[in-house]
C-alpha cells in the first residue's frame, strides 16, 4: 500500500468481541509515539501494561504513557468515572511521573456520574430475560445523556456555580422517576460537591485535547490510538443490542478523536490464534463441547477480575470483513493454538458460513431478527505445534504454523505483521 503522505496515525483495534490483546501491539508501536490516545468507551475497557516487569492494569488511561516523551490523552469520545481515573493516576505514580504534561484529559469528555451507575443497574434489571451483560459501570446511561444534550462533561467544573448547578438539575429532573422508584435519591447540592471534588483531583489535567491532537497532525508527529473493545462490540456496526454504547470500529475510533481519515497510516486488528466472547449475542463458532473447554483451559480464558469463564471457540476469518480497512493483522495466542492442534489432533479455521440454505463469505446482520446463527465451514488442519524456545523470527517457526499464518494472509489478503507468541509483550514477532 502506498503510503500517504499525511499519514501519522496508528490505530489499534480489535477484530471480534475483545480480549484478544491490543496492549501487546500498543506496547510497541506507542514506544516511538507523540501521542497516545484513548478515544472511546469508558472503565469497563482498557490495557495491561509491564512496568519494570510488574503487571499494572488500566482502565482509562493509555499504556503508552510508561513511555518517555510520550503524551497520553483521554479524548472526547470517552465516557470518564473520575474516582477510577483518580485511582489510576495514584496507582502509575509508582511507575512513572504523571503531570499535566504528560496527561490530558479532553475537557468535552463526558463525566459518569454517581447516578448513571444506578441507572444502568436499573435498566439491566428492567430488561428480565433480555438482559445484556452490561458491566454496571454507567457506561450507557452516560452515553445516553450525551445522545439527549444533558451531559455534564468534564469543562462544567469550571463553570460558576449556579450555572452548574442549574446543568445538573436538569440532568437530575430527567432520571428523577427512574431513581425514586427504586428509592435512590441525589440532591443538587451533592451532585456539585461532587463536581468540586472532580475539579480538585484532576482540575490540573483538564485541556482542550483537540489543540494537542491538531497541532502534533499539522507536524505529522507519530500518534497511535489504543483501541477500546472491539468490532463486533461496536454500537453502530457491531452486535446490536449485545453491543457497547460507543462507536469503537475503525472509523469510530478516530471520530472520536477529531481525526480525518486521511491521516491515518496503519489500523491494526488485533486477533486470538482461537474466538471468545464475554456475555450474550451471537457467536458463529462457538463451541458448547469438550474441544471449547479445552480452549478455554489452555488459553486461560477467564475474567481477569470476575474469573467468569469466557465463550470459546475456532477462528472465525468471516468476520474479518474487507470493508473494516485493516492495514494489518496482530495474531496473538500462536503458541497456545499450536499446543491445542496437538492436544486435539486438528485445527479448524472457518472460512465460511452455511445461512439459509446457501454459502456465504459475509457476516449477516439480521441474526437477531431471525434468530438464526450461520453453521461456520471449516479449514481443517491436522495436528498442532510448539514454538521452539529460540524463536525469534518468522523463518523460525515450526513449519506448520508458517502454513496457518500464509492461509489466514490468503484469506483475508491482510498480512500478519505482528505474532503473538508468548504471554509477555517481547514474545512478539514483528514482520
Amino acid at each position: 500500500m502506498e503510503k500517504k503522505l499525511n499519514s501519522c496515525v496508528t490505530e489499534i483495534v480489535g477484530a471480534y468481541w475483545g480480549d484478544e490483546g491490543k496492549g501487546r501491539v500498543a506496547a510497541f508501536e506507542s514506544t516511538n509515539a507523540h501521542l497516545v490516545l484513548r478515544t472511546t468507551g469508558g472503565n469497563n475497557a482498557g490495557h495491561t501494561v509491564y512496568y519494570n516487569g510488574e503487571k499494572v492494569p488500566l482502565h482509562l488511561i493509555p499504556g503508552g504513557i510508561i513511555n518517555k516523551g510520550t503524551i497520553a490523552i483521554i479524548c472526547n469520545g470517552v465516557v470518564l468515572n473520575p474516582d477510577v481515573l483518580y485511582e489510576e493516576i495514584n496507582l502509575l505514580s509508582k511507575y512513572v511521573e504523571i503531570t499535566p504534561d504528560n496527561l490530558i484529559v479532553s475537557n468535552c469528555a463526558h463525566i459518569i456520574m454517581p447516578y448513571h451507575i444506578e441507572l444502568d443497574a436499573i435498566y439491566e434489571g428492567r430488561r428480565g430475560k433480555n438482559k445484556i451483560g452490561t458491566t454496571k459501570r454507567g457506561i450507557g446511561p452516560c452515553y445516553s445523556d450525551k445522545a439527549n444534550r444533558i451531559g455534564i462533561r468534564m469543562q462544567d467544573v469550571f463553570r460558576s456555580e449556579d450555572n452548574l448547578k442549574q446543568l445538573l438539575k436538569i440532568a437530575l429532573d430527567f432520571h428523577e422517576n427512574s431513581l425514586n422508584e427504586e428509592n435512590i435519591h441525589y440532591t443538587v447540592d451533592e451532585l456539585y460537591s461532587y463536581c468540586m471534588k472532580i475539579k480538585e483531583n484532576l482540575g490540573k489535567y483538564i485541556k482542550n485535547a483537540n489543540m494537542y491532537i491538531s497541532k502534533a497532525l499539522e507536524n505529522r508527529k507519530k500518534i497511535v490510538i489504543e483501541g477500546a473493545q472491539a468490532d463486533r462490540l461496536d454500537l453502530e456496526v457491531g452486535d446490536y443490542p449485545n453491543c457497547t454504547s460507543s462507536y469503537c470500529n475503525a472509523s469510530g475510533t478516530i471520530s472520536a478523536a477529531g481525526i480525518g481519515p486521511k491521516y491515518v497510516d496503519k489500523v491494526v486488528a488485533v486477533m486470538k490464534g482461537y474466538c471468545s466472547r464475554v456475555g450474550n449475542g451471537p457467536f458463529p463458532t462457538e463451541l458448547l463441547d469438550s474441544d471449547g473447554d479445552v480452549i478455554r483451559e489452555m488459553g486461560h480464558e477467564y475474567g481477569t477480575t470476575t474469573g467468569r469463564p469466557r465463550r470459546c471457540g475456532w477462528l472465525d476469518l468471516v468476520i474479518l470483513n474487507k470493508s473494516r480497512g485493516y492495514t494489518d493483522l496482530c495474531l496473538n495466542h500462536l503458541d497456545t493454538i499450536g499446543l491445542i492442534g496437538e492436544k486435539l489432533g486438528y485445527i479448524k479455521v472457518c472460512t465460511s458460513y452455511s445461512y439459509n440454505g446457501e454459502d456465504i463469505n459475509f457476516y449477516p446482520e439480521d441474526i437477531e431478527v431471525t434468530g438464526n446463527v450461520p453453521t461456520p465451514n471449516y479449514k481443517v488442519f491436522e495436528g498442532g505445534w510448539t514454538i521452539p524456545k529460540d524463536c525469534k523470527t518468522f523463518d523460525d517457526l515450526p513449519a506448520n504454523a508458517k502454513e496457518y499464518i500464509n492461509f489466514i494472509e490468503e484469506i483475508t489478503n491482510i498480512p500478519v505483521s505482528y505474532i503473538g507468541i508468548g504471554p509477555h509483550n517481547e514474545d512478539t514477532i514483528v514482520r
